[in-house]
């Protein structure tokens, strides 16, 4: 039986997150010296193992769930049919590329298409190096990334809102 250094074994079909002990927040940045957190209120997505002992990442976040904090317009805006469109979208998934289950521990980048909006992009998020031996396990793999909003289609609030928009993950898998 060969364990990956994420402790996912080579024969187990899928790894879910655990959706209570993970998160996913969203950073939108304003014209004004100030940042607005935002956090999902659930995670979804999974592990698999891929051909060639690689891995493959698969994560949904609930679109209509994200709670923003700063100014109250700004939960508005983000959910607005000029930006998220969360009642039109509300999904926003990601889905990886393989990437070699040593990415899980040393850290490194996982790419792979992100959609938004029904709008389908490549993108790149870093994952952080391991705090422990089975990260996602007995810690969280942490993983953040950065993207222009406008790739998604989100052109309006040009004079409030900037133009990157950050991703940033903690996952844990649910027990097995």
């Amino acid at each position: 039986m060969a364990a990956w250094p994420c402790g996912v074994r080579a024969e187990a079909p899928v790894r879910p997150f655990d959706p209570t002990a993970s998160q996913a927040e969203f950073e939108v940045r304003l014209r004004l010296p100030i940042r607005s957190h935002g956090q999902f209120g659930r995670i979804e997505g999974e592990l698999r193992p891929a051909p060639e002992q690689r891995l493959t990442v698969d994560v949904r976040l609930p679109a209509r769930e994200l709670r923003m904090g700063g100014p109250p317009w700004v939960q508005t805006v983000t959910h607005s049919a000029q930006f998220l469109d969360s009642a039109n979208h509300p999904d926003i998934v990601f889905h990886s590329q393989p990437f070699s289950p040593q990415v899980l521990v040393s850290g490194g980048d996982i790419r792979g298409q992100l959609s938004i909006r029904d709008i389908r992009r490549e993108v790149v998020f870093r994952v952080e190096p391991s705090a422990c031996r089975q990260p996602g396990v007995t810690c969280p793999i942490q993983a953040a990334g950065t993207l222009n909003r406008h790739d998604f289609g989100m052109d309006a609030y040009r004079w409030s809102l900037r133009d990157e928009v950050s991703f940033r993950f903690q996952l844990k898998f649910a027990d097995e």
